[in-house]
């Protein structure tokens, strides 16, 4: 029988390719049948089954192939005259068992041709190639090794399946739970797989990092990454490759290895990117394919690059449908820089990775994370800004609204914009009462009450949050807030007692140290001094060292000394600690001024010069060295007083912190005093060159203190006019608000209430307890009342009246009060409110000769003309010395004793008016002069009584 000789040629068209089993050969159409002989009747014989055999064969139809083949084999191989065909055969049969994936029968197939001496290499080189994949399908994982190992390492067999058989090799360890030595034998032979093949030694790369990762080897995987970066752009499976990459970086992000990760992770590119490499390379094997097609004898090569091809585009397929590969990338990165402590770097790669990706769940994640970094960095407008888009894309669908509304809520108000975040604790209280955040909001919106001094305010919301969350965690917290927000209200009763409440009705109360401190302090501001002697004493044996013994020494100090025991009073503020900074200075200067009460004027000045000499850094200096100037003038010694001013304003001046320089300038004019006139000018003129050099030389704090110092002396309108030309140089944050209110309110007064309001706003802002806040809730509360704002201007004036009793403003404000009650027509507030004013200790004579006054024409107004007349007359009966208002109170009493038809009375308050001289200037007087004339027609002076004539007709 004759050898076929296109047995050869065809059999190369069944070598596997890199990844053997993804798919199987695709069949070609089943090949025409062939005729029989006319004259031959036998349809099953030798010859027909070697025809039909080799057709099928040829037509890739592999079931038809083994069937009339091995049939051949089976009954005519024995036979002598067919022994040579059976041995040319039975390769034929092996391979079509392979395509038809019946790996066990082809392997018996397979060693039976390959004992045959006489097989062509090229056929045995395909069937050893085979035999090693049907062992492996077969389970006989330790064959297939062998198998592949030697197929490998004979460098005769084909080259293309030879870099198969090295990662089917690699492969089979892998299968037998041994990644480790796959990883290393792939390593070992990269170098001459790399030389010789670099599109298999890329895939060699991807399956020996998919193998370190199996294995837990992270730092190898890592070096596997940092090795192969520079070849990505040579590499087959890219999309492989940097999957693994990313499932590394992530790795070392749960493990907490922030470098690492972010190694892995900078190296990966994005998703369009890596879709545009594949698909370039998917077009390369195309190409290649197409090339090698026209050629002949490459069937085997070409079989094998579809193979890849396959698997490359499933790869680039699962790959393609992954749409959050990139937010999840480079939300893992932004994660490693925040692990590492760099939120910003973590925000920026949030923030580039949002402007440029459509929402999904990852960018949800990553834009509350990007807050929460902004937040981190202290960039409260950027976390705003984050937090205002994430409403905006996710809206009420987001699941972490709640979340992102209260984040906002706080950068809004460490940004201080203390309006927006009370509304943005609000809405996320309106809109998820339920959530666990709605609690702490409404919580927190009374503590910004409290930074904003709204102490009313504050008390209903912490009463909100224990009447809506009595389960809140946050309920003991405003409870003690609570107290606190009394005691900054000057209720110090209130305090005392709401805190005593608080420690019984938490038996482990968390702020107990606090509280029982609070309740000594206000125990002190009540004047109870012994007991507060007695509490704070108490305090200090309960919590010795303790921060707050500093605060309690300071107030045992004044309690002493207004108990009359100096050496007590001298011991407690010994007591107080230089690390409490403010209370140690505190102390200090209480010393001083007790030292300065005994009259004790050289230990006072060797007092103040050791504090200048020990705390040079400290704010307080320019006040200690007023006190040794202070001493001096005492003694006369005004030119000793002038140097140690003029040296420290030229050396300090310009520091905002030196927060008592104006002390310093305010006690320029007494050591100029001796010199009179002369004295008074030399000191302007030293001011105004100080001003304008410091202006010129950027000093502008020192110019601002300057110009101010100048409106101390100046005289009318140069003072406003001085507190005007240094607004410029006004920074309400860092400077005195001494300085600051005197300019708003010298605005206000040139009427520029914008920038007057302004000013004022931004001095409360940053110094909600400043000593001149008195002045500034009135400042407020004019410019409301100027543009008709009532009820604003009002809460301003309760303001006023509620923290600073104390105030010489009181009576006037309150009489401003009053006037707007009256004009919205709410007369018997705006009387109680003047009832008040007579009854407040430290309100001026005049004041409360106006007060009474604008109580008798209250009541003209409402016709209640008996309670005015008694009004009018306490005016010019208890303060004669007004005249003013002395005249028209004896007026407004004369016109409402006339509307009650008491007319001779009104005609006597008339004629007792204009006998006092000294009112004789003033217009009502005149109006009197004309009553009486009309009223002494109906009630003339009596006659005089006529003499008695004794004589006749007398007795």
């Amino acid at each position: 029988m004759t050898r076929p000789r296109f047995i050869f040629r065809m059999a190369p068209l069944f070598a596997a390719a890199g990844l053997w089993g993804q798919e199987d050969p695709k069949p070609a159409p089943a090949a025409p049948p062939v005729e029989a002989n006319p004259a031959t009747v036998e349809t099953d014989g030798p010859v027909q089954l070697l025809e039909r055999g080799r057709a099928a064969f040829a037509a890739n139809d592999f079931a038809g192939a083994e069937t009339a083949l091995e049939k051949f084999i089976l009954d005519y191989g024995a036979a002598e005259e067919a022994k040579e065909a059976a041995r040319l055969h039975r390769p034929l049969v092996a391979i079509s068992k392979v395509g038809l994936k019946k790996f066990d029968e082809a392997l018996k197939w397979i060693d039976e041709s390959l004992l045959d001496p006489k097989i062509e290499k090229p056929l045995s080189d395909e069937l050893r190639f085979w035999r090693g994949i049907c062992l492996m399908t077969t389970g006989e994982l330790v064959g297939a090794q062998r198998a592949f190992g030697e197929y490998w390492s004979d460098e005769t067999h084909n080259a293309f399946k030879r870099y198969e058989a090295l990662l089917l090799f690699a492969t089979l360890y892998l299968q037998q739970d041994f990644p480790a030595e796959a990883a290393d034998f792939l390593e070992s032979q990269l170098p001459q797989v790399r030389e010789a093949s670099p599109e298999a030694a890329s895939r060699a790369v991807v399956l020996e990092l998919h193998c370190r990762l199996v294995a837990g080897q992270h730092d190898h995987a890592l070096a596997v990454i940092r090795r192969e970066h520079a070849n990505l752009g040579s590499m087959t499976q890219v999309i492989s490759f940097q999957s693994l990459a990313l499932q590394l970086g992530a790795t070392f992000l749960d493990e907490k290895r922030y470098h690492d990760a972010i190694t892995c992770l900078q190296r990966i590119w994005p998703r369009q990117r890596l879709i545009d490499y594949q698909n370039q390379k998917i077009a390369e094997i195309g190409e290649r394919i197409a090339m090698l097609e026209a050629r002949s004898n490459t069937q085997g090569t070409v079989f094998q690059l579809r193979a890849i091809l396959g698997r490359v585009e499933r790869e680039l397929e699962n790959f393609a449908k992954t749409e959050n590969f990139d937010s999840a990338l480079r939300l893992r990165l932004a994660m490693a820089y925040q692990g590492l402590g760099r939120y910003r770097e973590s925000a920026l790669i949030l923030e580039d990775m949002l402007a440029s990706m459509p929402p999904d769940p990852l960018v949800e994640s990553a834009t509350l994370a990007q807050i929460q970094c902004w937040m981190e960095t202290k960039h409260w407008t950027r976390a705003v800004a984050a937090a205002e888009r994430y409403e905006e894309v996710f809206g009420d669908e987001g699941k972490s609204l709640a979340t992102v509304l209260f984040l906002k809520a706080e950068a809004l108000r460490e940004n201080f914009d203390h309006g927006a975040a009370q509304l943005a604790y609000g809405e996320l209280v309106e809109r998820f009462p339920k959530d666990p955040f709605a609690g702490k909001a409404m919580f927190m919106q009374g503590f910004l009450y409290l930074q904003q001094d709204d102490n009313e305010g504050a008390l209903y919301q912490f009463d909100q949050v224990q009447r809506q969350y009595p389960d809140s965690d946050l309920v003991e917290d405003a409870d003690y807030w609570s107290g606190m927000a009394y005691s900054f209200s000057a209720l110090y009763e209130e305090a005392r007692s709401h805190l005593e409440g608080y420690l019984k009705r938490h038996k482990s109360a968390k702020y107990r140290k606090e509280a029982t401190f609070r309740i000594a302090v206000c125990t002190f501001s009540l004047a109870d001094y012994p007991g507060a002697i007695e509490k704070l004493e108490a305090f200090n044996d309960a919590y010795p060292g303790d921060p707050l013994t500093d605060e309690a020494n300071l107030l045992l100090g004044d309690a002493y000394f207004s108990e009359g025991k100096n050496d007590e009073g001298f011991a407690a503020y010994e007591r107080v600690r230089p690390e409490s900074g403010r209370f140690f200075e505190d102390a200090w200067f209480k010393k001083g001024n007790a030292l300065k009460l005994l009259e004790d004027l050289p230990a006072m000045r060797e007092h103040f010069a050791k504090f200048v000499a020990d705390h040079p850094a400290s704010g307080r200096l320019p006040e200690a060295v007023y006190w040794i100037g202070w001493t001096h003038i005492q003694e006369d010694e005004f030119g000793r007083a002038r140097d140690i001013y003029w040296k420290t304003i030229e050396d300090l001046g310009d520091d905002p912190d030196r927060h008592t320089m104006t002390d310093l300038l305010a006690g320029l004019p007494k050591v100029y005093q001796s010199g009179g006139a002369a004295g008074r000018e030399e000191l302007v003129t030293k001011l105004r060159l100080l001003k304008a050099r410091a202006g010129v030389q950027g000093k502008t704090t020192l110019a601002l203190r300057a110009g101010w110092a100048l409106s101390l002396v100046a005289a009318g309108d140069a003072a406003r006019i001085e507190l005007l030309d240094i607004t410029k140089w006004v920074n309400p944050r860092i400077h005195e608000p001494t300085i600051s209110v005197a300019v708003a309110e010298a605005q206000w007064l040139s009427e520029n209430r914008l920038l007057a309001k302004q000013l004022f706003t931004e001095i409360r802002r940053w110094h909600p307890r400043a000593v001149e806040r008195d002045r500034i809730y009135r400042g407020l509360g004019e410019i409301a009342a100027a543009g008709g704002e009532t009820e604003e201007a009002l809460a301003f004036y309760e303001r006023f009246e509620r923290e600073t009793a104390a105030s010489v403003h009181l009576g006037e404000v309150r009489m401003k009060m009053a006037d707007l009650l009256t004009t919205a027509g709410r007369g018997d507030e705006a009387r109680a409110t003047l009832e008040k004013t007579l009854e407040t200790a430290g309100v001026t004579a005049a004041t409360k000769a106006e007060v009474l006054l604008r109580l008798g024409q209250s009541h003209v107004a409402d016709q209640e003309h008996e309670k005015a007349i008694v009004y009018f007359e306490r005016v010019y009966v208890a303060y004669g010395k007004f005249g003013e208002m002395n005249a028209k109170a004896y007026w407004g009493r004369g016109q409402s004793l006339e509307q009650l038809n008491l007319r001779r009375e009104a005609l006597e308050t008339y004629e007792e008016m204009i006998a006092r001289e000294e009112l004789a200037d003033f217009a009502e007087v005149a109006d009197a002069k004309r009553r009486i004339e009309i009223l002494r027609r109906e009630f003339p002076p009596a006659p005089a009584s006529a003499p008695v004539i004794n004589g006749e007709g007398g007795e």
